[in-house]
């Protein structure tokens, strides 16, 4: 099965990219106390450092302990991942990716009035 990447991401690097954007920093015993799946820390230093490469997250000496944080903001990640989603899954329609979210039952009328009010505050007031 084909992984999603999302702005470069693996999916395990994404797992650990969300520890930091929690904690904002942490360290690799940290984020390993915080994962739903465990990793081994020599997996976790690993992944770190190939985000480290990417440009992804930064790290500061603390002792004997590396401190990592996150250096891509999670606005960005997320951005990227829904026009990946919009595109891949639904062929560029936003329309059809809410449409499967009110059929899903993901979405309700209240989030629509959200949604609406978001709209039209973007839009600079106009509907």
């Amino acid at each position: 099965m084909a992984r999603l990447r999302q702005e470069g991401l693996t999916t395990r690097e994404m797992e650990l990219i969300q520890v930091l954007w929690q904690q904002k920093e942490a360290t690799v015993e940290m984020i390993q106390a915080k994962l739903p799946n465990r990793l081994e820390g020599s997996t976790i230093r690993t992944l770190l450092q190939i985000m480290e490469d990417k440009g992804y997250v930064t790290h500061e000496k603390q002792g004997r302990a590396n401190v990592y944080r996150p250096i891509i903001e999670q606005q960005r990640v997320q951005s990227s991942a829904m026009k990946h989603i919009i595109q891949k899954l639904f062929g560029g329609s936003t329309e059809l990716l809410l449409a499967r979210l009110v059929e899903d039952e993901e979405i309700d009328m209240d989030d629509v009035a959200r949604l609406r009010e978001k709209l039209k505050q973007h839009k600079g007031g106009t509907s």
